[in-house]
């Protein structure tokens, strides 16, 4: 089975069960950007709030209607039921009411069937923000010099392990900074990184040092991960206003050359010392 014909037997499933009035796909299908590599979103949409505790146990029972399931659980949120199958398909039912699915916009969702034409009331599309405050910027910022000069104490131990994690730290929160450098974006699962990217960030990353159980290889990258990630940081920060804590880095990269030899440029003219 395909992902197409796994949405059409889902439609299938849930038009029989009486208490489901609607059925959207959202996610990637939703936006029209899926491939074969995509989960199938759900929203199973009930008539009232009170429907949706005994939808919730409808769906669960009828799961293996679908396909046989090879794991299934109830995410945190308590509204969505993910679902594996035995050939490595994923879905997930997550169930709204017909007040809460109006909230979303008609180019996040596909409808499969809207017996309460839900759709129609709809704004036609969502409002992407990049939800990026100055002070959301120093927190990425500040950790990412924290992290950076913690480098200090784990070579002292001699632990190049912890450093390889550090270095991946690093690297996050640099991909942080590409995405919201890139502005509003529609929200995609985790496992989409590639699509919030340019062709050259991507690139830029794929071309970091290779990440080797190696001082000399962990230095490498974090002096190419920092020098990456400065510059755009502090574009970022003048943009909002930021007040950049200056002398955090400099006291860190200071402390990195002396007791390192790790030497970052930042795009910033030094202040002597």
């Amino acid at each position: 089975m395909n992902q197409r014909a796994l949405i059409d037997r889902i439609t299938e499933v849930l038009g029989g069960l009486e208490r489901v009035r609607g059925a959207f796909l959202g996610g990637s299908y939703g936006r029209g950007e899926a491939d074969d590599f995509s989960d199938v979103d759900v929203y199973v949409v009930v008539a009232n709030a009170d429907d949706v505790p005994k939808c919730l146990d409808e769906l669960a029972n009828n799961l293996d209607k679908v396909q046989p399931i090879l794991f299934s659980n109830v995410l945190p949120n308590a509204r969505t039921i993910h679902s594996i199958t035995k050939e490595w398909l994923r879905f997930d039912f997550t169930v709204l009411t017909q007040h809460e699915i109006v909230y979303f916009a008609q180019d996040q969702l596909r409808p499969l069937f809207d017996r309460l034409s839900v759709f129609e009331k709809m704004r036609p599309t969502a409002e992407h923000r990049r939800n990026l405050t100055a002070d959301g910027l120093l927190e990425i910022v500040n950790e990412f010099i924290r992290v950076l000069g913690v480098s200090v104490v784990v070579n002292g131990r001699d632990d190049v392990v912890t450093a390889q994690t550090g270095t991946n730290l690093l690297r996050d929160m640099l991909i942080r900074i590409m995405t919201l450098e890139n502005g509003a974006q529609p929200q995609r699962g985790v496992l989409s990184l590639k699509r919030h990217l340019t062709q050259l960030q991507f690139s830029q990353l794929t071309n970091l040092p290779a990440l080797e159980a190696t001082w000399p290889s962990v230095f490498a990258r974090s002096k190419a991960l920092a020098e990456a990630f400065f510059p755009r940081a502090r574009t970022l920060a003048a943009e909002l206003g930021a007040t950049w804590p200056e002398e955090f880095e400099r006291v860190t990269l200071a402390r990195l050359r002396a007791k390192l030899g790790l030497d970052i440029e930042t795009g910033v003219a030094r202040t002597p010392t």
